[in-house]
Parts: C-alpha cells; structure tokens; sequence
C-alpha cells in the first residue's frame, strides 16, 4: 500500500483474490439456487469462501456444472 491508500497486488496475490472471488460467486450462487435469499446467501459465502477445502469447492463445483448442464439441456 503506497501513502494515498493505493493498493498493488503482486502476481500471487491477484491471483489468491481472483480464486477468493471465484469461491465466493460459485458459493453464493449455490445458495441462491437453493433457495437462500441473495442477502443471506452473499454473507454467508463471505463466512465460507476462506476455509473450504479446495477437495470440498472443486466438488461443489462439478455439482452446479451438472446442474446448469441439466437445465440447459431441459
């Protein structure tokens, strides 16, 4: 961080923030499409998004890629 407050990411750290990001989409959209309210789903993939294990997110996301290939194919 420079003295204005500007943040510089390294090339390990965009890509650490480009992964958080991704779990937290992929998770909130999990939640949403299981009924949870947008508000509800968004906090609490924050609470979720850090310490899954990558085994548990890669599974997750195999599920909701069946899933959308299923509707799409309805």
């Amino acid at each position: 961080m420079d003295s204005t407050g500007y943040i510089t990411l390294t090339e390990a750290g965009r890509q650490r923030a480009e992964d958080v990001l991704e779990r937290h989409t992929i998770l909130a959209d999990l939640l949403m499409h299981i009924g949870v309210s947008k508000e509800t789903a968004l906090a609490d993939a924050c609470k979720v998004e850090h310490d899954l294990s990558e085994e548990s997110f890669e599974a997750i996301k195999q599920v909701l890629r069946s899933l959308k290939f299923s509707s799409d194919n309805s």
